[in-house]
């Protein structure tokens, strides 16, 4: 209640500020408002929340520690830090605050005790462009649903019968990474990178039991373009180049063409799968009045 009140009262004296001076304000003056605002409701803030919050270092107002710490939050920084504030400790990364936990019992608690109230992944403005507002399986809330998508994964994926159904088709796209590294003589004296032909008999298999179809190698035009698009989705979504805006909002609309970007090509991703994919395999179904089980691939639990 009182950090409540203390907010409360913080907007309060910004809107009577701008009402009282908005008019009669110099251009010089209206700046210091626009920069002094913002910086009010992060100091008002910090005291308000701070009181319950782990240690952690000293962080800039607005900033927080993102300008200390940088992209790059890897294992020896944090330990590093560890070592300064203890097991538990909190980064502030500008308008996000991130708890970390290094100690086992600790652990335990964030990820079994209290899992139901950490169960959540934080979302950003990128990946809510390429999961519908964090409408998929990976960074939707959890609650009801989460367990509807875990459902849509588990019906045509991960139960005893499809297993057993699909265990000849996953032998064949093995036994066929076999024996295309067997019959190219090139790859027996120069040495082969076989990255992209087990990236192929992933899709394969993938595809396979969702669409009933496949790339018959890696230089398909559909493979390639299917591969093209998920590479540069995550390129775009893994890049820190607009990891500012997602931790500081007031710089979001400097994200505007970046964002654009990733619209684009999810609008280009979607509309290759449902054309080549999605309708095909509903014509087909439609075509065979869907009565056999053969048909009811995973696009099916899609509906």
């Amino acid at each position: 209640m009182a950090s409540t009140a203390l907010l409360s009262l913080s907007t309060m004296l910004l809107v009577s500020l701008v009402t009282k001076f908005i008019f009669p304000m110099s251009p010089i003056a209206f700046g210091v408002t626009i920069f002094l605002a913002p910086l009010l409701t992060y100091i008002i803030s910090s005291i308000a929340f701070s009181s319950n919050l782990p240690p952690g270092p000293l962080s800039l107002p607005i900033f927080g520690n993102w300008l200390q710490v940088g992209n790059d939050l890897n294992h020896r920084l944090l330990a590093s830090l560890c070592n300064t504030f203890g097991s538990i400790f909190l980064l502030k990364l500008g308008s996000k605050n991130l708890v970390v936990v290094s100690d086992a019992e600790l652990a335990s608690q964030v990820l079994h005790a209290q899992g139901v109230e950490f169960g959540s992944r934080p979302r950003n403005v990128v990946f809510d462009i390429f999961t519908g507002n964090g409408q998929d399986m990976v960074f939707t809330v959890y609650g009801d649903h989460w367990r509807k998508m875990r459902r849509i994964m588990t019906l045509p994926f991960f139960t005893n019968k499809v297993v057993h159904n699909y265990s000849g088709m996953w032998e064949d796209e093995m036994d066929s990474v076999v024996r295309d590294l067997r019959s190219n003589k090139k790859f027996q004296s120069e040495g082969i990178v076989i990255r992209k032909r087990l990236q192929l008999m992933l899709y394969n298999i993938m595809y396979r039991m969702m669409f009933d179809a496949k790339f018959e190698s890696q230089d398909d035009p559909l493979f390639i373009e299917a591969t093209r698009f998920n590479s540069e989705r995550s390129r775009l979504a893994q890049s820190f180049e607009y990891n500012y805006g997602d931790f500081i909002p007031l710089l979001r609309p400097f994200l505007r063409g970046y964002l654009n970007k990733c619209r684009d090509l999810q609008g280009r991703r979607l509309d290759f799968f449902n054309k080549n994919y999605v309708e095909k395999r509903r014509k087909i179904m439609a075509a065979n009045g869907d009565k056999h089980n053969k048909l009811r691939h995973g696009s099916y639990h899609r509906r």
